[in-house]
């Protein structure tokens, strides 16, 4: 079985690696660096450097992750910055900034880079949804989970959505929806094979 090192200290993120990856046969190794991310307003310019710093690190391959969130009502707004604010807000924060708003709508653009000390490849892939009237689920590691609902999650927000891990309903999800992991596992798989 090949394995992967995937640099994140997120336990979600590890989480939906390693159920697509293992369906494909890859094991997914978390290892938690501490790398200093720069800021910026573009998001594939941060997992490029977040991976190259990786790779310095350790001196092998390995991947990343990054999301980038655009709520259109907001101009953008949080963008590449969301774990910043997780970090400071409340899911009510999160709310406050909407109040008034009608058009809730939110995108999540993933990336995940790849680098093997020569050459990075990375991946993005698009997620739509909205931002809910009300927090529900519980992650107080991540705020911004109990108020986001996915078009693809059946009008569960993010956090609902991880606490049924025992149920299923997260498994699910990945397995059969289109995450940025799905490009990067049917690309390596390819390459390997070459």
């Amino acid at each position: 079985m090949s394995e992967i090192l995937f640099s994140t200290s997120n336990p979600e993120k590890t989480l939906i690696a390693k159920t697509i990856c293992s369906a494909k046969g890859l094991n997914v190794e978390q290892i938690s660096l501490d790398i200093d991310e720069i800021q910026g307003e573009d998001p594939k310019v941060i997992v490029e450097d977040k991976v190259r710093k990786a790779y310095q690190k350790i001196k092998k391959a390995v991947v990343v992750s990054d999301d980038s969130w655009d709520i259109p009502a907001l101009n953008g707004f949080p963008g590449p910055y969301m774990k910043s604010l997780n970090h400071w807000f409340k899911a009510e924060d999160f709310l406050r900034l909407m109040d008034g708003i009608n058009d809730r709508t939110v995108l999540i653009h993933q990336y995940l880079s790849y680098f093997d000390g020569k050459n990075i490849y990375t991946f993005k892939n698009d997620f739509s949804g909205k931002v809910t009237l009300e927090p529900r689920g519980k992650n107080d590691r991540s705020p911004s989970t109990m108020i986001t609902e996915l078009d693809i999650d059946n009008g569960k927000t993010i956090a609902e959505l991880f606490e049924e891990v025992e149920q299923g309903a997260l498994i699910n999800r990945y397995l059969t929806n289109n995450d940025v992991w799905h490009e990067f596992v049917t690309w390596y798989l390819k390459t390997k094979s070459a």
